[in-house]
């Protein structure tokens, strides 16, 4: 084979890799490296986010604690999704609130002991109304009251429509991969982001 034909072959095969490479990275689905969202945690300590997770990988959840049903299963899912990863090396698991005005700091530490979630592993995250709005905006999270009641006591309860959803974000804070919270087997979740390791 002479040279030009070696060359040619090389660079080829270079282009290929690369090509496969790109191909099988998956896009970007909502690009947070730049924003910044002034949060409190479980413990009222002040947190930036995405931004104080950057250099990790976060997997993601939405809930709120005085949901019935769906947030409940996305909870129990993304404890499975942590007992069953084996390297948890750079990985933080977030839930964030979509009802800040009943999930006070106090109500997600109790949800988190409700639900025995790892506090060296699990962040939880609640915020002024406008800023977590704001949050859920950015990664195409909806939620809204859908009901309303009063007790005989005069107390208001409500519950809420909202998207049943967990996310990855990369170390830049970029969302790229999304399922639906609820339903998604743990093991998709952790192929996907060992794929994105």
């Amino acid at each position: 084979m002479s040279f030009c034909n070696s060359l040619f072959s090389i660079v080829t095969s270079c282009l290929l890799f690369a090509l496969v490479t790109a191909c099988s990275s998956p896009e970007v689905i909502h690009d947070l490296s730049d924003a910044s969202f002034s949060v409190i945690n479980q413990d009222s300590a002040a947190v930036n986010f995405p931004q104080d997770f950057k250099g990790d990988y976060v997997i993601a959840a939405f809930i709120y604690t005085h949901c019935p049903d769906i947030c409940r299963i996305t909870t129990a899912n993304m404890k499975n999704i942590s007992k069953q990863l084996e390297d948890t090396t750079n990985v933080e698991f977030v839930e964030i609130t979509f009802d800040p005005k009943r999930d006070t700091p106090s109500a997600l530490k109790k949800y988190m002991q409700t639900y025995k979630l790892n506090p060296t592993q699990f962040t939880m995250l609640t915020g002024e109304p406008v800023v977590i709005d704001s949050l859920m905006s950015q990664v195409g999270i909806q939620a809204a009251v859908s009901y309303v009641d009063t007790t005989q006591s005069g107390d208001v309860q409500y519950t809420m429509n909202h998207t049943d959803r967990i996310l990855i974000m990369d170390p830049q804070g970029r969302v790229r991969f999304q399922y639906p919270g609820s339903m998604v087997p743990p093991k998709n979740v952790i192929e996907d982001l060992n794929k994105l390791r």
